[in-house]
């Protein structure tokens, strides 16, 4: 038997041999299980003896911690971390890890491509050449990019990068985010804003803060009301955060101009998802992170994160690190 085991719970790619390779590679004894379970009821029968799980989208919730007498992490294949309980995680004395600079990158020019599509109006003018039409299409001519106002909701790692493209191609930049100084948003060149401030004044808004019991339906009805009927909603963060009925109907309406969505509330949606009939709305399918090479970066550090948690080093990153120095051993 192996001095340590290893679950990796579920993951869209079918190889593991990279994950595999970094474990190996740390010289410690463990054992590597592949599963392709993503409820609780799925994964228990095979995660009690696990000393670490690598998640994707799987669900840990407090009865699943309650099980793993051994774990000591639960590495994330992300940033976000809102699958996993983190007071259970807490209470139980295991570090939940992920990888805070994972396809910033990716994820800031995929923000940027949704952000000109809408400013250029390409999914109508896209329909009205391939209907067999030239010249300007229906609807008038688009709002010049420059001198317009992009609001983040959040400004952390990948929020602060979209700023400064943003900035570059000259767009004035605001954001809401609770949690961060005054000053150090100054220092970005980004000015702070509450949130109704941000959704009346802003043609563009982009959703880039985790989900949270706090910020989930974060942008609901009364939000949506608030917004210009020229502007736009981008989701890059997670679907929760937006209420999508309440988007709908914002979006049919013409309460506001449109939207741009990699995030959905139900992922994958459920045949006739009512937002997927709009003709308004350019949809990414959670795709935003993707690159080759930010897949290999994601792979192989989400890896190292519990190779060095089981050899009694400090991981790379760590969510709840109330717990570092508390790991219990095998």
């Amino acid at each position: 038997m192996a001095a340590f085991k290893v679950v990796i719970t579920d993951f869209g790619d079918p190889d593991y041999q990279l994950e595999a390779d970094t474990l190996a590679a740390s010289g410690l004894d463990i054992e590597l299980v592949r599963l392709d379970a993503r409820t609780p009821e799925q994964l228990l029968p095979h995660i009690a003896d696990a000393h670490g799980l690598i998640v994707q989208w799987a669900t840990i919730n407090r009865a699943l911690m309650q099980a793993m007498r051994r774990c000591k992490v639960i590495s994330r294949y992300g940033i976000g971390v809102d699958m996993v309980d983190l007071d259970a995680a807490t209470d139980h004395g295991i570090l939940v890890c992920n990888v805070p600079d994972y396809c910033i990158d990716e994820v800031s020019n995929h923000t940027l491509a949704f952000l000109l599509a809408l400013n250029r109006h390409l999914l109508v003018q896209h329909a009205h050449v391939a209907a067999g039409h030239w010249g300007g299409p229906p609807g008038g001519a688009p709002a010049r990019l420059t001198g317009q106002t992009l609001g983040l909701i959040g400004l952390g790692n990948i929020g602060r990068v979209v700023a400064a493209k943003a900035a570059a191609l000259g767009l004035k930049v605001v954001a809401f985010d609770p949690y961060l100084a005054p000053e150090r948003a100054a220092s970005l060149g980004v000015g702070l804003r509450d949130l109704d401030t941000l959704l009346s004044e802003t043609d563009y808004v982009s959703v880039h803060c985790p989900l949270t019991a706090e910020t989930r339906h974060l942008i609901g009805a009364a939000q949506l009301a608030r917004m210009k009927p020229s502007a736009y909603l981008i989701n890059m963060a997670r679907g929760p955060i937006v209420d999508q009925a309440a988007l709908v109907q914002a979006l049919r309406s013409g309460q506001i101009a449109g939207a741009a969505v990699d995030v959905q509330e139900q992922e994958p949606p459920a045949a006739g998802e009512p937002l997927l009939q709009l003709p308004n709305v350019l949809f990414t399918p959670h795709t935003a992170s993707w690159s080759t090479e930010a897949m290999l970066q994601l792979r192989r550090e989400t890896a190292q994160n519990v190779v060095r948690v089981l050899a009694s080093q400090p991981p790379r990153a760590v969510v709840n690190p109330k717990v570092l120095g508390k790991v219990s051993q095998p």
